[in-house]
Order: structure tokens, then C-alpha cells, then sequence
């Protein structure tokens, strides 16, 4: 089916930061609205709006106010409704091809009254080309849904907000400047750019990258991914990656933080990716169950790590990190960890992996590289 004016819905309303009411006015505005609009809800839960169509509707708004719980809430109803996994998936990333053209006027419109909080009329546009496709009637029941999903997105999300302030905070970011000047020498050779190529292939959408070094994998990812938000704690390895991000054909932004807690809201990426960095994090049960936060449900983990050996090497890596030594060298990393498991243990799916080795001549290590993935639902 060939793409119209209404095919994509618009990047200003993809938002990966939850949207929250501004104040007690603002939430009791919301509720005035939905509760004026009751019995024009009654019509679209009758019949009016066809389910699936009221459900690809939901989905769209509550990702674009990155609201997790309705998303994954509605994504299960979607399913029962009769929309594909492969639509929800098109939704996700805001392109909407595959969509009947009267569920993607729906769709964009929503989204759209929903980015501008149903303060002022959708654009014209996107307007006029609703009212073709669906008629006046379910029109206003389409806008009665979104504003609805919108009003519960915000209050879940406002809550949710509140309840989080109690939280630890995150722990300061280490410096570890004699590590920075070596790695800027050896990171080409702990993993190679055909290597890196390799591994991005194929992704899509926004991507989160951990631990993102001095940028050296940049340069690799696909036209198909839409935005990188690259996470980097090292100071002056975080300036390198800063400097490698400059011009780049996909978009990426580089930002201090950790991957026991990472910036971001739930459900905001489509994939993650992770090299050499599982081994270095103090938590690894707590870094993945982050990145399990921030990703959407079907979402990818590509993961490049060193691990435990299965030979006679195997008791000097555990002796090396039990004694502090290679922990204390490596900024934190450790030679002995059964990264594979751990990934399996965070709930991930493995999809696919292999083994190999790899580093410097006889000084080479045991390492995984491969694709995990997210169910699409949780039970």
C-alpha cells in the first residue's frame, strides 16, 4: 500500500520522556474533558470505532506520552482486538504504512491532538484528511478515545513520577583517566569494525548504547535506525565519543549517566546495544533489569561481551578478580562472569549467539556476541 500524507506519525510527538500534568488545574481541565465527552465514548465502545482500531489508536497515544503501563495494558488488547504483532510493531515506530488508511488517519490525529494536550485543534491537515476517512461522527469518537487514553496516561504517569522520588539516586559517574588513555588505543582491537558492523546490522528505530567507549561503533549503525542516545560514565572517553557523534547520517546524542540507571523512561527505546560493558558494571542483574525497563516489549538487546573461560584459564580469571587486580586495571571490569546466563536470568530471550575469541594474540578471551529479545508481552 503506498504511503499518503498521513504515513509517518510526526517525530515531535515520539517523545521518550513521560508526559505529566503541569499542575492540579491541568489534571482536573483533563478530567473535565473526558467526563464532557462521556457519552460520545458510550458510541465509540458500541460499535462505533471498530475495536482494533480503538485499541491501534490507544497504543499510539500512550507511547507517544511514554506511558509503560498503558502501553503494555493496550498492546495485550490490540492482540485480542485483531491488530498484528507486525502493526503494533509499525506503530511503535511511528511508521504506519501497513496500516489500513482509515486506522492511520486515526492514528496520526490522535497523536497529534494528544501533542498539543487537546488544548487546540489537530493541524488542518491531518484534520480534513480524518474527516474523509472516518467521517464526522467517528471523528469526534476517535478524538473522545485518544483524549480518554491521554487523561490516563498522564495520571499514571504523574503517579508513578510522585511515588519515584523516594528512590535511591543514581550513584556519581567514576573517573578513571590512566584506563581512558589506554582504551583509546586498544578499543579498535578488542573489537574489530567488521565485528561492530556485524552486530548493528539490521537495526532499527531508536537505540539506547551503553557504555559507548569513545564512540567507535557510531559510524556503523544503519540508515534504519531513526536516533542513538549514547550512554558514557568516563569522562574523557565520554568527550571522544562526543567529538565521533559530530555529523553523523543517523542522529546521536551522547550523555553522561550508568547503565544501573539508565536516563529514560520506561518503554523508550526499540533496541539496546551493549559491547564490553556487562563485564565493568558493578550490578549486573540491575544493569540489565534497566535496560529491561527502558526497552519496549519485542524490543532487542545486541550484546558483544568477554566471558568466563571454560578451560584452564578459567581459575586465573576468578583469582584476577577475586584479588582486586584486573578489577582495578580494567575499571571495573571482571574476566570470570557467565554474562550469557545473566542475560537469560533478566527474562531476555536469546535469539542468537556465538562464540569466539578474541583480544590480543595469547592474551585473547573467551566472548559472545549475538541477539536477545524482549517478549512482546509480559504475563
Amino acid at each position: 500500500m503506498g504511503r499518503d500524507s498521513a504515513a509517518q506519525i510526526d517525530d515531535r510527538v515520539l517523545t521518550p520522556e513521560p508526559q505529566r500534568f503541569e499542575g492540579a488545574r491541568d489534571a482536573f481541565g483533563a478530567l473535565a474533558r473526558v467526563l464532557g465527552s462521556a457519552s460520545v465514548l458510550v458510541r465509540a465502545y458500541r460499535g462505533g470505532v471498530p475495536p482494533a482500531r480503538r485499541e491501534a489508536v490507544m497504543v499510539a497515544v500512550s507511547r507517544s506520552n511514554a506511558c509503560r503501563g498503558c502501553s503494555n495494558v493496550h498492546h495485550r488488547w490490540a492482540l485480542r482486538a485483531g491488530v498484528s504483532a507486525e502493526d503494533l510493531r509499525s506503530i511503535g515506530l511511528g511508521d504506519l504504512a501497513a496500516l489500513d488508511v482509515a486506522t492511520r488517519s486515526a492514528v496520526v490525529y490522535a497523536t497529534d491532538r494528544a501533542a498539543r494536550r487537546f488544548r487546540s485543534a489537530a493541524d488542518p491537515q491531518l484534520t480534513a484528511n480524518a474527516r474523509s476517512r472516518l467521517g464526522e461522527a467517528q471523528l469526534e469518537q476517535v478524538d473522545a478515545v485518544a483524549g480518554l487514553i491521554a487523561f490516563a496516561n498522564l495520571t499514571m504517569n504523574t503517579v508513578t513520577g510522585a511515588l519515584r522520588t523516594s528512590r535511591p539516586q543514581p550513584r556519581p559517574t567514576s573517573a578513571h583517566p590512566s584506563f581512558a588513555k589506554v582504551w583509546r588505543i586498544l578499543s579498535s582491537k578488542a573489537m574489530s569494525h567488521e565485528a561492530r558492523r556485524e552486530l548493528l546490522a539490521g537495526l532499527e528505530g531508536t537505540v539506547v548504547e551503553l557504555g559507548a567507549g569513545d564512540g567507535l561503533n557510531f559510524r556503523h549503525y544503519p540508515s534504519t535506525v531513526n536516533r542513538v542516545v549514547a550512554i558514557e560514565p568516563e569522562p574523557q572517553l565520554r568527550s571522544l565519543a562526543q567529538q565521533a557523534a559530530r555529523g553523523l547520517p543517523v542522529p546521536t546524542t551522547v550523555v553522561d549517566g550508568a547503565a544501573e540507571a539508565i536516563p529514560g523512561a520506561d518503554d523508550s527505546y526499540d533496541a539496546a546495544v551493549i559491547c564490553l560493558v556487562l563485564c565493568t558494571v558493578p550490578d549486573q542483574a540491575q544493569a540489565l533489569a534497566e535496560i529491561k525497563r527502558v526497552l519496549r516489549p519485542g524490543g532487542e538487546l545486541r550484546f558483544y561481551e568477554h566471558v568466563a573461560a571454560g578451560d584452564r584459564r578459567r581459575p586465573i580469571q576468578r583469582w584476577l578478580d577475586t584479588s582486586g587486580i584486573w578489577p582495578r586495571l580494567g575499571a571495573g571490569c571482571h574476566l570470570s562472569r557467565d554474562t550469557l546466563r545473566a542475560i537469560r536470568g533478566a527474562g531476555f530471550i536469546i535469539e542468537e549467539y556465538c562464540e569466539l575469541e578474541s583480544g590480543l594474540g595469547r592474551l585473547s578471551l573467551p566472548h559472545i556476541a549475538g541477539v536477545a529479545r524482549l517478549p512482546l508481552s509480559t504475563p
